[in-house]
């Protein structure tokens, strides 16, 4: 197996730019994983991802205009494969994204080192 297909592909949708240029910085700098794309809303991450379906999806649960149910069902049907892992600086989002069926959670609060620890789990 060739390096290359060694490396897991990530989408990040993001509302946030600080944030997302954070996660950009953390995710770039580790072996292995490379962002493929990014959406600051669900309109521009469903036309995306629809098209070529990423590995893992970093989607901020609290993104403008986001209903999580039918996103969640949207995202299933056009890239089944594909592992979700809500972000969220509030601890009681865990619930709701767990509830509408994500693959996990990861709090925007932990230092980068335990993000990251938890974002290669679901590698």
């Amino acid at each position: 197996m060739d390096k290359e297909n060694d490396v897991k592909t990530l989408f990040l949708a993001e509302s946030e730019k600080h944030v997302l240029d954070a996660l950009c910085l953390m995710i770039e700098q580790q072996d292995g994983m490379t962002v493929v794309g990014v959406a600051h809303s669900v309109e521009a991450m469903l036309a995306q991802v629809c098209r070529r379906a990423p590995d893992i999806i970093l989607l901020d649960w609290n993104l403008p205009g986001i209903h999580h149910q039918r996103l969640i069902r949207s995202l299933r049907e056009c890239c089944p494969a594909t592992k979700l892992v809500a972000v969220s600086v509030k601890p009681e989002d865990e619930q709701t994204a767990g509830e509408n069926g994500v693959d996990g959670f990861i709090s925007k609060q932990l230092p980068a080192e335990i993000f990251m620890a938890s974002l290669n789990a679901f590698l």
